[in-house]
């Protein structure tokens, strides 16, 4: 021969592979009862309520309400002392340079004016027999009260300085004239010198003369009104340089009375408990 073959298949050592295995899946076992289902509320019953929650109050019950705040009243504004009068704008005299002046009692015609211009001017006044000299004043203001009178000294000599004074008022509604004050009077020694016709300049205050010239002051009680006034010194022969009655400008009018007393208005008190918003009932379903 020239050739022989074998065919086949060429294989790994060790022995022939056996055939496939067979898999078999593991046995299911069988349902044992249905599937348990979540638990179904039953609606007729009432939801469990938490045993930490704090109870309901009583809805039978109303909540007692809060006690009303006492009012609180207003002040009760007290009257003003009854000796202080009406008040107004305090000035060193009542009397100024404009006001009306007349002669009372004299026989010269001196210049009245010379008594309140703010000056130390030299007046002279000479008496009648009734011994009453002196002059009234009008001021320009028509309600004033005075407190005080002061007298300057003169040039001239002290033998005819005054040595007391009445001081009277007159009042539209009166209709005569009342005294004020009188008393003594005891000016210093002291002279306030003069140029002719007219002195020098007074600088007053409500409350001092001027301390740079001779005077003599005398404060009183007063609270009554007046639209002029009367200023007497008795004697023969009375010489002043200036006079000046501190006081008051006040309005036209009655002096005011007591502020009135204010009464707080009444608070009603309450008539029903407030109404509270009404509370479920615990027991019927949501």
């Amino acid at each position: 021969v020239s050739q022989v073959e074998l065919p086949g298949v060429l294989v790994q050592e060790g022995p022939a592979p056996g055939p496939s295995p067979t898999t078999t899946p593991a046995p299911v076992p069988p349902p044992t009862s249905a599937p348990v289902s979540a638990p179904v509320p039953d609606p007729t019953s009432a939801p469990t309520l938490n045993p930490t929650l704090a109870p309901l109050p009583d809805p039978t019950s109303a909540p007692t309400p809060a006690p009303s705040p006492a009012p609180t009243e207003a002040p009760v504004l007290s009257p003003p002392p009854s000796n202080t009068g009406p008040t107004g704008t305090a000035v060193a005299t009542v009397l100024d340079p404009d006001s009306t002046g007349t002669r009372v009692g004299i026989t010269n015609t001196p210049d009245i004016t010379r008594a309140y211009d703010g000056t130390t001017s030299k007046l002279l006044l000479k008496a009648t027999n009734a011994g009453q000299p002196g002059f009234d004043i009008t001021p320009v203001w028509p309600q004033t009260i005075v407190h005080g009178i002061r007298v300057y000294t003169s040039s001239d000599s002290t033998s005819r300085d005054p040595t007391s004074f009445v001081l009277s008022g007159w009042n539209d509604a009166n209709g005569e004239w009342q005294v004020i004050a009188e008393g003594a009077l005891s000016l210093p020694s002291g002279r306030n010198s003069h140029t002719n016709p007219l002195g020098y300049i007074t600088s007053s205050t409500p409350t001092q003369g001027d301390p740079n010239f001779y005077h003599k002051e005398v404060l009183f009680e007063n609270t009554q009104l007046y639209s002029k006034y009367r200023v007497i010194f008795p004697g023969k022969e009375r010489c002043v340089s200036q006079v000046e009655l501190p006081g008051v400008l006040v309005q036209e009018g009655p002096a005011p009375g007591p502020s009135p007393t204010t009464t707080p208005a009444p608070v009603p008190p309450p008539t029903s408990a407030p109404v509270s918003a009404p509370v479920p009932d615990p027991t019927s379903a949501p």
